[in-house]
């Protein structure tokens, strides 16, 4: 074996080493490796090389001379073999020149090293040439696959050409520990020949001084290998050389160009995972083999050793050694494995009394079994106090097969359960058998190994021993005593009678125990604080810390005879039956200031309970002597033993009790103090017991009775009446249910038994008559009893009454039809009103006739239209709104219709403007009654209008026509008088005689037109008749 350079690490003290990570010393790898080449000089035939260095201006010698290299040469001098680059002398390994041809720019060197090593640097230094310009360093596990170290180059150009790297400028530097850099810093021609390359592969990386998985993966190695691509050569032969083949080129030149290396170091260390400190040489496997410390095993120290398997595995480092820790099996087996599950779950108990880590003992001995051999196998158990050190810890069960349920006993004091009996050592006994072996019969079975029960109820029986002759007790029957008697219920050793008596509220003597499971109501808010100074309760600040409720009104100073208490929030109260024979569970605490806390609170605490008109309080209260910031729990059982009436002290029956329960309006928690204090008193995680049919906990409540209760009754204790019926005067126990009389239209009823919410339209006391509006005989009892009055329609808009009947022919009648309605179901409108109330959305209008007609007289106006038909006061039209023919004036305010008092031969007709009065004159006559002509016009009295007098120059006609003559004629047109007819002739003539003396005027006669008149038409209506005239418009 050659010789190894060794650089020491060593440790202050051994404990130091054991603190922290062992790592080799670091050796040069190279000088113990196989090392090998694809080409070297005078490889087949000698060939004549030159040194570049000869042959460089300012290097020049006078006499340069070339040499030979043979490899067969006698002389040591001439051969150069790659072994040289490893022998530690000054021979040196020399490649073809490229006189031979340019391929020998590609030349590969390896280096097996014979084993894995972490390498930590390598060193190559160049002979009598420059040193390699393009080459990649490169590694290897197994010879085969290869990923590079570092690439190499010429140049920075060539870095990204030749290698598509990017290259890192300057002496090489690395950003993590895994990375591959691209330099030209090694490449330089200078110096022509004796160059060094110096490839850190740990220091200068992230890890470098607490190496990383990544890290020491990537300085793992067996194989190196050395890639030459491209011999450095100088510039000015670069260009030559580049482009012609160097068998053209002068000899001279390409000669001087080869690879050559004196000397490859690789600096490197035994792989043992910061688990040794020496790796010497194992003349058995021809390696390096790693003296494991730390209790670690393996070629690599990569395991724990056997037994030392507490912690998981894991390699040293500079700051923690990471020592494989030894199984704590008590002394009971020589290996382990660790388990992370029992780690995580903290099963595995360490050698110092913690469970810490995930050591599983493998193979214990002695009987032992578990995880750190700590327990015994099936069939044996440790005895108590006895340690799992022990040498013999574990004794064999001898369970007897008769009396067993198995083989195995109770292993040690771990498993053991003294509150069940089950000690260390105690097998497991059937039914009836008994003895820590169970060889024996257990109490109440007798004839071993039979042991059969004896029957008789120590529950229901005075005996002392079951297997006696069975005496039961007072409430208790059967031949094992075992049954309640008629009446009773709920079978308990506790009770001298044996069985309660079933309480039923009086009603009922049959009743067993409930089957529900026991909830706990809990609250730690809503509690509220009752005044000093009266009954009534108020809330009170809270303060909720832990579930810890203050009351901030008890913090302060207390005097004697201070009472404080607090009441029950809404969900303690309520029918509490389901909690009779349950507890009532608080605690209690006093909290106090610091410089106080060595004082004590003496104080008791009671219960009060309201309900149905009674109130009971705890019989004993609870003494207790508070510790400062020390809770103290209080368990009050529901039961009558426990409270006394409040008022007299008197014990109380259960009935009281129950008739409480069944309604709680109050519960209070009192505390009493007889001393001054100062401090806080805290009330927290107060409970009650309650049976419940939907809870599922092992729990159950036998003491709350299930009672098979009569018709009408319902609930646990008969305490409801079913829906129907009404407890009479409210009373509780003794009191009766009796059937609401509803007539089926309320499903319950109050106390008095009054209907409550009669349905199907029905009211009353008992639901026997029907709501306003409704008709029909309730009594029925059918959902269809009421019906909707009709009057005449069932519809809100056209329902005119509010109520109706059934008369004796058993027809509605609508008996209060609204104003303007009338008829049997108010389908009619009233005198004086019009509409259709048959016709959905319509009713009866009040008739609008201004007035005008009498609203006593039948008829006067359309019921169905709405038209006035008997208009009085000479008044006319749908609404009696105009005065009617003949007549004028303001029908509807002033209601002053007039007759026209038309002139009859002046005028049209007899009717007028029914505004104005104005009559319908005949041509040139005027007046307001036309009965005067026209200046200049006579003849007023001929009927068809007054004509010109024609008195020429004489002037106009004289108005000779009296008064009385043109009232005649008047009359004569109206036909009234034949001597008023003659009259008016005369006249006539007297009055063309007079213009006979009347000059004719020399102007035309200027002919008058009528001016319009509008003429009153019977039914209302109006036309207009239009006169023309040549002046002023006449009326």
């Amino acid at each position: 074996m050659k010789g190894y350079i060794v650089i020491v690490l060593l440790c202050a003290s051994s404990a130091e080493c054991q603190q922290r990570g062992l790592f080799p010393a670091i050796l040069n790898l190279a000088s113990n490796a196989e090392i090998t080449t694809n080409a070297t000089c005078g490889e087949p035939v000698p060939e004549m090389y030159c040194k570049l260095v000869e042959h460089v201006p300012r290097h020049r010698i006078r006499n340069p001379q070339c040499r030979i290299c043979d490899s067969q040469s006698t002389n040591p001098k001439e051969r150069h073999p790659i072994t040289n680059a490893i022998d530690g002398t000054n021979q040196w390994w020399q490649s073809p020149s490229i006189k031979n041809g340019r391929q020998f720019h590609w030349v590969t060197i390896t280096l097996d090293l014979r084993q894995v090593f972490q390498v930590a640097y390598i060193i190559i230094k160049a002979a009598n040439s420059p040193r390699p310009g393009n080459w990649i360093l490169e590694r290897s596990m197994d010879g085969v696959e290869y990923q590079p170290w570092q690439y190499y180059a010429i140049s920075d150009s060539e870095c990204l050409h030749r290698y598509n790297i990017t290259p890192r400028i300057g002496p090489p530097t690395y950003k993590r520990d895994d990375e591959v850099i691209c330099t030209s810093y090694y490449s330089r021609l200078v110096p022509l020949e004796h160059g060094e390359i110096h490839t850190s592969l740990i220091n200068g990386r992230p890890s470098a001084d607490d190496l990383t998985p990544e890290l020491l993966e990537f300085t793992s190695a067996r194989f190196i290998r050395l890639r030459l691509q491209r011999i450095r050569t100088l510039n000015a032969d670069l260009m030559t050389l580049s482009y012609r083949d160097p068998k053209e080129v002068d000899p001279i030149v390409t000669r001087r160009y080869y690879y050559s290396i004196k000397d490859i170091s690789v600096g490197g260390m035994c792989i043992c995972y910061g688990h040794a400190q020496s790796c010497p040489w194992d003349p058995v496997s021809k390696k390096l083999q790693c003296v494991c410390e730390h209790n670690t095993c393996g070629e690599s120290c990569n395991e724990c050793c056997p037994g030392y398997h507490q912690e998981l595995w894991q390699p040293g480092t500079l700051s923690d050694g990471n020592t494989c820790e030894k199984c704590n099996c008590h002394n009971k087996a020589e290996d382990c494995y660790y388990n992370q599950t029992v780690a995580d779950l903290k099963l595995s108990m360490n050698t110092h009394g913690k469970f810490v880590g995930g050591g599983v003992c493998l193979n214990c001995t002695q009987n032992t079994a578990g995880i750190n051999c700590e327990t015994c196998a099936d069939g044996f158990y440790r005895p108590h106090k006895v340690s799992p050190h022990d040498e013999h810890p574990c004794v064999e069960c001898l369970c007897d097969p008769y009396g067993s349920l198995t083989p195995n006993c109770i292993k040690d004091d771990n498993h053991a359960k003294p509150e069940k009996g089950l000690r260390a050592g105690q097998c497991l006994c059937k039914e009836g058998f008994a003895g820590e072996r169970c060889d024996r019969c257990a109490f109440g079975y007798r004839d071993f190994p039979l042991c059969t029960r004896c029957n008789c109820s120590l529950d229901g029986s005075l005996n002392i021993d079951p297997c006696a002759e069975c005496v039961c007790k007072e409430n208790v029957m059967g031949a094992d005593c075992d049954l309640c008697k008629h009446g009773f219920y709920n079978l308990q050793g506790s009770n001298p009678e044996g069985c309660t008596e079933c309480f039923c509220f009086g009603v009922s003597d049959v009743c067993e125990s409930t089957l529900w499971s026991t909830i706990q109501l809990m609250a730690t808010d809503g509690w509220l604080l009752p005044s000093p100074q009266s009954n009534s309760i108020y809330s009170a600040p809270l303060i909720d810390e832990d579930n810890h409720i203050t009351p901030k009104n008890i913090t302060g100073s207390r005097t004697s005879h201070f009472l404080a208490s607090w009441a029950a929030p809404e969900r303690f109260l309520g029918n509490k039956l389901a909690s009779y024979g349950g507890f009532l569970n608080y605690t209690v605490s006093y909290d106090i200031s610091v410089e106080n806390v060595d004082k004590s609170l003496p104080s008791h605490f009671d219960v009060v309970i309201e309900g149905n008109g009674r109130a009971l309080r705890q019989a004993t209260p609870q003494q207790l002597l508070l510790t400062p910031l020390k809770g103290q729990h209080v368990a009050l059982e529901l039961t009558p033993s426990n409270f006394v009436d409040f008022h007299t002290g008197r014990p109380v029956q259960r009935d009281e009790l129950m008739t409480v329960l069944a309604n709680m309006a109050r519960l209070l928690i009192r505390a009493h103090f007889n001393t001054s204090s100062e401090g806080a008193l805290r009330l927290s995680t107060v409970s009650l017991d309650m049976a419940d049919p939907n809870a599922t906990t092992p729990k159950h409540a036998p003491a709350v009775e299930q009672c098979e209760c009569p018709w009408g009754y319902s609930g646990t204790s008969c305490e409801y009446c079913v829906s129907g019926f009404y407890r009479v005067g409210g009373i509780l126990f003794g009191g009766n249910c009796l059937q609401c009389e509803c007539n089926d239209h309320a499903s319950h009823c109050d106390t008095n038994g009054v209907c409550l919410d009669c349905t199907h339209n029905t009211t009353g006391a008992h639901c026997g008559q029907c709501l306003p509006g409704f008709y029909g005989d309730p009594t029925e009892g059918t959902p269809e009893d009421c019906q909707r009055c009709a009057c005449p329609l069932t519809v809100e808009s056209n329902n005119f009454s509010p109520t109706c009947h059934l008369n004796s022919p058993g027809e509605v009648v609508c008996d209060q039809c609204q104003q303007g309605y009338t008829g049997d179901w108010c389908d009619r409108c009233a005198n004086g009103y019009f509409g259709d109330p048959t016709v959905v959305g319509q009713g009866c209008a009040l008739c609008e006739c201004n007035g005008n007609v009498d609203p006593l007289e039948p008829g006067h106006c359309d019921p169905r239209t709405g038209e006035c038909l008997k208009c009085t006061a000479h008044t006319a039209g749908r609404h009696c709104e105009t005065c009617q023919d003949g007549y004028f004036g303001d029908a509807i305010i002033a209601k002053d219709c007039r007759a026209c008092g038309c002139h009859g031969n002046g005028s049209h007709s007899t009717l007028c403007n029914v505004t104005t009065g104005q009559c319908d004159c005949m041509p040139n006559v005027v007046g307001e009654k036309c009965d005067q002509c026209k200046m200049g016009y006579h003849g007023l009295l001929s009927g068809t209008g007054c004509v010109e007098c024609n008195c020429s120059q004489a002037g106009p006609c004289p108005k000779s026509v009296t008064r009385r003559e043109s009232v005649a004629a008047s009359r004569v047109w109206q036909g009234t008088s034949a001597t008023a007819a003659s009259m008016a002739t005369t006249t006539s003539r007297k009055m063309a005689a007079q213009c006979a003396t009347v000059p004719t005027p020399t102007a035309t006669v200027m002919q008058r037109r009528a001016s319009a008149s509008v003429l009153h038409i019977p039914g209302g209506r109006s036309v207009s008749s239009v006169r023309r005239s040549t002046g002023d418009t006449t009326p």
